[in-house]
């Protein structure tokens, strides 16, 4: 109990101060987001909130082919609440998101924590691959504004220096083939002796499930459309404000990647690193840095609005949601 309040008031010391330095270093005051509010055209912020549930409702339809690839069969409804709860978790407490989200599916679809736990790390996998192949995307669209204004003096690697990384990668990789059934042996007597091999063992079924998904295709695109709702999202809620409407769909892009960073860090829900990199990204695109911060806390702030309103309805529906057994060969 202690150590759970000393984590959740450090996080919380720590989105303070990030908050304070976001807000400080811009000399930005409560009436400036009044007075930007007002500027607000608020039928894209709509249009922003509905893309956002929509991004999490494919997440639900990803996440349950995963499921399925277990013999588990929750249905919509209750992969779609969960999703919602995690992400309202993690508003109040630090990365509880995704322990949330699979207790809820415990509770609702009896389906075992540590499997589903498993296919949300198969999921986090996923879409670190997709946030690496959309920075890359972000660096090849805006390379050159990006390298003078962050690594002014920066230079490649030479060819001798990544020919080595390359080899040692390469062997290491042999080094593990080779002794591929020696470690599965150790691994086995571990599982079966140890109640922590038993927990992992149980990640790594989860893990594995996207080998079963029965409709790959399927499951690449709802990875395509989470990220390309992420991005209309974004570039929506830019459309929502004079000063930030006639930025490009590259500006977009950056603008979504710094914020998924952002997102990431271990405070509740991003706060003060989200709008600090968000403001920062703004800022790259000769916005004012006060105007970024008004922006990014505008963008954060719908966000935040939008889960915990839809995140709180999804965790009082639970309550109503008769239990099921989801094993689909019950």
């Amino acid at each position: 109990m202690l150590k759970a309040l000393f984590k959740y008031s450090i996080s919380t010391l720590l989105a303070s101060g990030l908050l304070y330095w976001a807000f400080s270093k811009s000399d930005l005051h409560w009436v400036d987001i009044y007075q930007t509010a007002q500027t607000a055209n608020y039928q894209w912020i709509i249009v922003s909130v509905i893309i956002a549930l929509l991004s999490h409702l494919f997440r639900a339809l990803r996440w349950e082919q995963l499921l399925e690839a277990m013999q588990y069969n929750p249905g919509v409804t209750r992969t779609f609440s969960a999703v919602l709860i995690g992400y309202f978790a993690n508003f109040i407490v630090p990365r509880m998101g995704e322990v949330s989200r699979c207790g809820s599916l415990q509770k609702t679809a009896n389906i075992p924590f540590e499997k589903s736990f498993g296919t949300v790390i198969t999921e986090r996998i996923v879409d670190l691959l997709a946030l690496a192949v959309l920075v890359g995307l972000t660096f090849i669209i805006e390379w050159k504004p990006i390298q003078q204004f962050l690594f002014p003096n920066f230079q490649l690697p030479s060819t001798t220096f990544l020919a080595s990384m390359g080899a040692g990668a390469i062997t290491l990789l042999g080094l593990i083939w080779i002794l591929r059934d020696r470690f599965m042996i150790r691994w086995n007597q571990f599982v079966l002796t140890n109640k922590v091999g038993q927990l992992l063992h149980g990640w790594f079924v989860g893990i594995l499930s996207i080998k079963e998904v029965k409709n790959p295709s399927k499951f690449i695109l709802y990875t395509l459309l989470i990220w390309l709702a992420y991005f209309a999202n974004t570039y929506t809620l830019l459309l929502a404000f004079p000063i930030s409407s006639s930025l490009s769909l590259s500006a977009g892009l950056t603008v979504l990647v710094m914020g998924t960073f952002g997102m990431a860090t271990p405070t509740q829900g991003g706060i003060g690193a989200y709008h600090s990199l968000v403001a920062s990204a703004l800022s790259f695109y000769l916005i004012p840095l006060k105007d970024a911060t008004v922006l990014a806390t505008f963008f954060h702030g719908t966000q935040m609005a939008t889960i915990l309103l839809f995140g709180g309805l999804s965790f009082i529906i639970t309550f109503f949601l008769p239990k099921k057994n989801a094993g689909i060969e019950s």
